[in-house]
């Protein structure tokens, strides 16, 4: 059963998100919701912002949630304008200034953040939607390059540190004649500091290529350090 609570993230993500925001939050698309004039109605519109995200996958699951907090369970919050006036009145969301309360679901794969400002003559509710894999990396600060790193150099797998915004690298002492050791000291070496593969990649990339490249974002790997393929961007029209 998906279900509503009050969100304690950043408010950001119940806005509007374009360009390399958009690219670092996994942001797919909003849906507009309104329950018309005698607030009863159900009225929607979905806005693209990047649509290879908006998987078969991702809609099959988001059309289930939006049916379940409309008819699902014996007081579901879009049940009306006032079914929602009832739950934002006992479960208050994050304070959004006037832009009303902010509620979150979050399951598996997407997060989705509910707008909820319940009135006549205005839009009731809006929903950002998310994909995971780059909004909770995101939110945990992984998609920001650290100060230094370890890696291997692809050519020779020596031991290298790497220094943000450093052109070139260091080749470290404890470097082996083995590439898998240094992997492995790398690897650790990361983990204990924090540090993902896919800032390492973004890292290894600006010390070898420089650092105002598409390559030099974390956001732009997953979690295994590995490219995401490459995917026609564009802004949809409302539909």
């Amino acid at each position: 059963m998906y279900k509503l609570t009050p969100s304690q993230d950043e408010p950001l993500v119940f806005f509007h998100l374009d360009g390399e925001a958009a690219e670092r939050y996994g942001f797919i698309g909003c849906l507009r919701m309104d329950f018309g004039k005698n607030g009863d109605e159900f009225y929607t519109t979905w806005f693209d912002k990047q649509p290879h995200l908006k998987t078969p996958g991702f809609k099959k699951e988001f059309d289930g949630v939006i049916c379940i907090l409309r008819d699902g369970g014996p007081e579901p919050p879009f049940a009306s304008r006032a079914s929602l006036k009832i739950f934002c009145a006992e479960t208050p969301g994050k304070e959004l200034n006037m832009s009303g309360g902010g509620y979150m679901l979050r399951t598996k794969d997407y997060s989705y953040y509910f707008r909820c400002k319940p009135s006549d003559g205005d839009y009731d509710v809006y929903c950002f939607t998310y994909d995971n894999r780059w909004l909770l990396p995101e939110l945990a600060g992984q998609h920001e390059l650290p100060d230094a790193c370890y890696s291997t150099l692809p050519s020779t797998g020596e031991l290298i540190k790497i220094s943000r915004h450093e052109q070139g690298y260091v080749r470290c002492d404890a470097s082996k004649a083995d590439p898998e050791a240094n992997l492995l000291f790398a690897d650790t070496s990361n983990k204990i500091l924090g540090i993902t593969k896919a800032q390492e990649e973004a890292m290894l990339a600006g010390s070898l290529f420089g650092w105002n490249t598409p390559a030099t974002k974390p956001w732009n790997y997953d979690q295994d350090g590995k490219p995401w393929p490459k995917q026609p961007k564009r802004n949809a029209p409302e539909r």
